[in-house]
């Protein structure tokens, strides 16, 4: 998250790169590149002064953008300012309608091949984006598509999505989550990121695991397998997969397999506003098996509760699972 001044300082530097990139003026597009990757809130800044640029030159006489444009020309013309300098009155501009598009207003005019598409607690989602393919996403899901005439363009910053790719051979689409990208063709598969590693699961096609950038392949899969790829230099290779309990969480449904519980209590608060806690150290390292329904938190409480010896402390939000004495 980003304090007010941090923000307002993003919004300046985006409203300066849109006005030298839209504006025709030479830019360094490699500092350019390295400033969007160095923070999502960059790349999302960005976004909204590029979409400022295009509204003044579309609606120019709309009533707002006139108070905009006057409260960017009083800032130009005092007395410090001694020379007019049209990319920084440009970036003024930009930066001043770019603060209000934030909302409904924003999303409902992003352009179809460039979004950033993110998914709350306990809400699950299904779109079908510019190309035709169509993507299901988890709760608690970042993800931003880039889409360009060469390549389709994932990254998938957090949670988990299912991809079913519409083919194109002449423009491949590439997940990255993390340090890895997955290329596909027309396949379907899915890729789950966590603080620390990634998980693809295969379900049709073919595609292959490589690190970010590079085009050597570090492994092929192929459809009812599984790769767990851990941000280090070491790569297990593909192993088969239970597809269905694999991509269980597609219809709502949570299988643990032996699960440490904080792990298993962690996956159901993906989906819940009453929040599991184990409170107790001791209890973190027990193993959990069973199926539940994604939301079901009481459920999954008194299942733990029916094969160990559990204290329960429900609160209004949260509920604690201790050791019992």
């Amino acid at each position: 998250m980003t304090n007010p001044l941090q923000q307002s300082l993003i919004d300046e530097a985006a409203a300066g790169w849109a006005a030298r990139r839209l504006g025709g003026d030479a830019m360094d597009e490699a500092g350019f590149t390295r400033w969007l990757d160095e923070n999502l809130a960059h790349a999302e800044a960005y976004d909204r002064a590029e979409a400022a640029w295009s509204l003044i030159g579309q609606g120019a006489g709309a009533p707002d953008l006139l108070a905009a444009r006057r409260d960017a020309l009083a800032r130009a013309r005092r007395p410090k300012v001694v020379r007019f300098d049209r990319r920084l009155a440009a970036a003024g501009l930009v930066a001043a309608v770019a603060a209000p598009l934030g909302g409904a207003w924003w999303w409902s005019r992003r352009r179809e091949d460039d979004q950033l598409i993110q998914t709350a607690l306990g809400e699950q989602r299904t779109l079908t984006l510019a190309d035709g393919s169509r993507v299901t996403l988890d709760a608690l899901t970042v993800m931003r598509v880039r889409y360009t005439p060469g390549l389709r363009s994932i990254d998938l910053v957090a949670g988990r999505a299912y991809f079913e790719v519409a083919k194109d051979a002449s423009r491949p689409m590439r997940v990255r989550a993390g340090p890895r990208t997955v290329t596909a063709l027309g396949t379907a598969f899915s890729v789950r990121r966590e603080p620390r590693e990634t998980i693809v699961v295969l379900a049709e096609g073919k595609v292959s695991v490589s690190n970010h950038e590079s085009t050597a392949a570090l492994a092929v899969m192929h459809p009812g397998q599984t790769m767990v790829l851990g941000d280090g230099l070491g790569v297990s290779p593909p192993s088969a997969v239970d597809l269905d309990r694999a991509l269980a969480w597609r219809r709502g449904q949570v299988v643990l397999d032996n699960v440490a519980l904080a792990d298993a209590a962690a996956e159901m608060n993906h989906y819940s506003t009453l929040q599991v806690v184990v409170a107790d150290a001791r209890l973190r390292t027990l193993r959990v098996s069973g199926t539940f329904n994604a939301g079901d938190s009481a459920a999954f409480v008194e299942a733990v509760q029916s094969y160990f010896p559990v204290r329960v402390e429900k609160r209004a939000t949260t509920v604690e699972l201790h050791a019992a004495r």
